[in-house]
This record gives structure tokens, C-alpha cells and sequence, in this order.
């Protein structure tokens, strides 16, 4: 079994033992008890990491035979985007030995969201050659998935993300959009045959939702005014299908230059069974 991949500074590499931290000041809190906002050590694997210097980020299983640990020097509150783990990267584990680690080759433990913040369990439907598909995994920012680990006989191994995800029995398609301005999604959207669906509003509830009616997009649902300003629009399938995408930041314009909220997510509801599959960092 084999580990291999890199995708820019992403780089997933086999170990032979799991990998320790040994911290330059105690990982621990003054009375020994872990950050309050780390995340819990469920399973021997994630004990495992604990007692090897790490502060866990997240335990869970993964397809049929690996377990995965997100993990990281510490954990700290971000005021207005919670809790955060710098320098955070992710293990695997099968039959309970560690056999690969995920890195971002340029994280640094001073900058809170650097390194593997975001495991993303995939729920769109296999377009992989035959033979190719696997389990897979989405991983990358915080919100925001950048790459994707295969579970194949063969092993592990980290890809780029497709260029379409597929859902709905592959009758919607979604284009890679995750991390990209609103004008550039919502581009793609409309060449793969999504359209704007504008909600009905109650009077007086444009002034709430940052210009972008003004600015053309009045499919927006919604706009969250504090934090990190999350925004949802609202589009549709010819053949009834839904999608919903989430963008974070704010519409404005500095010195005669526009600038523009970053799709951080995106959620699909499919017209026959009208369930929501939720797209890779939603």
C-alpha cells in the first residue's frame, strides 16, 4: 500500500510511525487540560496523535479501512472565525497504524489559517474512469477544498479536483467554482446551464444585501452583516434541480476598482428526490 501526490503545495506522503510534535512551549493548557475548542479524541488513533504532541482538529473514519486525524500544534479562537488549528495537517491510520500524512509544505504555526484546515467528505457521484474510483476525500482551506485523496487497491493518492462534479444521477453538473470571485462562479454556472432564481423578498430587504441587486445579481437570497459576511444565491436546472452557493466577504468598490464576495461553498437539491447533497466545502 502506497502514498503518494502533490497538488502545488499540498503533498501527501507515506510514513512508517506516527509522525510527533514536539512543542517548542507546552501544548497543554497551565492546568494541563487540552484548548477548549480542540476537537475530541474519539477513536485509539486520534488517543494515539494526543499522546504523540498533537491537538486534534478532526477523528473520523474514512471509507472501508482508514481512519483520518486532522491534527496540529495547537488550537486558538479567531475572533470572527472561531476556532483554529495553525500549521494543521491530516493523518491516516489503517488497522490502527499510521501509513500517511498530508502536508501543506508552506504552512507556518504563526499564521492561524495556514496548513490542512478543511476535511471535506464528498458526496457527488463517481466520474472516474473505470477502475480509478475509489473513497475520496476533499482537503484543503479552512472552507474551502483545494485537492482530493483516493482511496484505490492500490493505495492513497492525492489528485487535483475535477474540473465538474456530478450529482442527481449526473443530470446536474457543477463546475469548479470554490475559492473563486462571484462574477467568475457565476460565469461557469451560466455556460453549464444553471440560471439565477430570484426569491421573493419582503419590501424594504434589498438594503440588507450589500449592492449585489445593484451589481446585477439578483438571485441573492441572503446576507449575514457581521463576521465573515456569508452570503447565499439561489440557482436551478432546466430540469429542476437547485443549487444553492455561499460566498464569503463583501461587494464594493476601492479606487474606482470593483471587488467581490469568494464562493466558499455550494449545496445541490435534486427535483426527483428533493434531498440536499451538499458540494465539497459546503
Amino acid at each position: 500500500m502506497g502514498a503518494k501526490g502533490q497538488v502545488e503545495q499540498l503533498r501527501l506522503e507515506a510514513v512508517t510511525e506516527l509522525p510527533r510534535y514536539v512543542a517548542p512551549t507546552p501544548a497543554l493548557a497551565d492546568d494541563g487540560s487540552v484548548p477548549e475548542c480542540a476537537g475530541e479524541a474519539k477513536s485509539s488513533e486520534a488517543r494515539a496523535a494526543v499522546a504523540a504532541g498533537w491537538t486534534i482538529r478532526t477523528d473520523m473514519a474514512w471509507g472501508k479501512d482508514y481512519r483520518v486525524v486532522g491534527v496540529a500544534p495547537r488550537a486558538t479562537q479567531v475572533a470572527g472565525f472561531g476556532c483554529m488549528f495553525p500549521a494543521a495537517r491530516v493523518l491516516f491510520f489503517r488497522d490502527g497504524r499510521a501509513v500517511a500524512q498530508l502536508r501543506d509544505l508552506k504552512a507556518d504555526e504563526e499564521s492561524f489559517d495556514s496548513g490542512v484546515q478543511g476535511v471535506f467528505e464528498h458526496s457527488a457521484e463517481p466520474a472516474e474512469p473505470a477502475g480509478k474510483a475509489g473513497s475520496e476525500l476533499r482537503v484543503g482551506e479552512w472552507q474551502v477544498a483545494r485537492a482530493r485523496v483516493l482511496a484505490t487497491a492500490a493505495g492513497l493518492e492525492l489528485t487535483a479536483l475535477p474540473a465538474l462534479d456530478a450529482y442527481c444521477g449526473g443530470a446536474a453538473k457543477v463546475p469548479r467554482i470554490e475559492g473563486l470571485s462571484l462574477p467568475q462562479a457565476r460565469a461557469k454556472l451560466l455556460a453549464q446551464g444553471w440560471r439565477g432564481v430570484q426569491p421573493d423578498r419582503e419590501e424594504g430587504a434589498e438594503r440588507f444585501l450589500g449592492g449585489l441587486i445593484e451589481a446585477g445579481y439578483p438571485e441573492v437570497v441572503d446576507c449575514a452583516g457581521t463576521g465573515q459576511g456569508y452570503c447565499s444565491f439561489e440557482y436551478a436546472a432546466d430540469a429542476g434541480h437547485g443549487l444553492a452557493v455561499t460566498t464569503a466577504g463583501e461587494h464594493g468598490e476601492d479606487d474606482g476598482k470593483a471587488y467581490w464576495p469568494t464562493v466558499v461553498g455550494s449545496e445541490v437539491t435534486c427535483a426527483a428526490k428533493a434531498t440536499a447533497a451538499p458540494a465539497p466545502g459546503g
